[in-house]
């Protein structure tokens, strides 16, 4: 344990002498500290880890169906490969993924055992498609021999860095609100599947969209259905600008949500 703490704080040191976090150059200088040191003592994975990672150039039938396109490639490293390389599980269970829209995103290591998760570090969408503005390096990607829960955690992109985290630490604010239901608890495992990566609760999750405990007052018997209207009317498969939701969330799934919204804003 002595030796582990000493060569944690070793690291941070180098990071403040060499200023590794502001921009070093690709392939400059001696990087072989990089096979000791990947994480900071908070988790962080220093970016150039990500570029020392053996890639390839992979397909994915799942992206593919979520975004509604054809044919998409991906310059991608396998978070898998990071995983078995620097065993971040020996202190944390997921990898939080900031984006910079203000959008966060986040995946468990099961998950990226289970289903071999990729983070794109390229890509190349078929000429007649129109990339929405947020859809940019890095994302996640689901390769094609793998069979992931069709789920809006599995497509985050945009990512500007990536933070090794406790899942009941990151989880607590939210997980402290007594859900009466069994509809509640759904809908809050759908909010945190699908939602929480642009709406934040309790302070955790994205800044992205709307602070909905704000936007609706679920109590109400109006503010259901306007907000069920509302998410409608964005997140469809014609608003190409944002995600289509719809394909995640169905009218089940959306009526959990509700259920979910209005016990956490009573106990608020």
């Amino acid at each position: 344990m002595a030796d582990l703490i000493r060569k944690k704080l070793s690291f941070f040191i180098l990071l403040i002498f060499m200023g590794l976090g502001t921009g070093c150059s690709h392939g400059s200088g001696d990087d072989s500290y990089l096979k000791d040191f990947p994480f900071s003592m908070e988790g962080r994975v220093h970016p150039q880890v990500l570029e020392h990672l053996r890639s390839e150039w992979i397909d994915s039938a799942y992206f593919d169906r979520g975004m509604h396109t054809k044919g998409s490639q991906f310059r991608a490293v396998a978070l898998t490969e990071l995983v078995r390389r620097f065993h971040p599980e020996e202190r944390w269970d997921a990898v939080l993924l900031n984006c910079h829209d203000d959008y966060q995103g986040i995946i468990s290591i099961d998950d990226i055992i289970s289903y071999d998760l990729r983070l794109a570090l390229e890509m190349k969408l078929s000429p007649n498609v129109k990339r929405p503005a947020w859809l940019n390096p890095r994302v996640v990607i689901v390769p094609d021999n793998k069979e992931a829960p069709h789920q809006e955690r599995f497509m985050t992109a945009n990512i500007r860095e990536l933070r090794f985290v406790r899942l009941s630490e990151y989880y607590a604010p939210l997980d402290a609100v007594a859900l009466k239901s069994m509809h509640a608890h759904r809908g809050g495992q759908a909010f945190k599947d699908n939602c929480l990566f642009c709406h934040s609760l309790k302070g955790i999750g994205g800044n992205k969209g709307t602070d909905l405990l704000n936007a609706y007052d679920f109590a109400k018997g109006m503010d259901g259905p306007k907000f069920k209207k509302d998410f409608t009317a964005f997140h469809d498969e014609a608003n190409t600008d944002k995600q289509d939701m719809e394909q995640f969330v169905d009218a089940d799934t959306l009526r959990r949500l509700v259920v979910f919204l209005r016990e956490v804003q009573g106990g608020s």
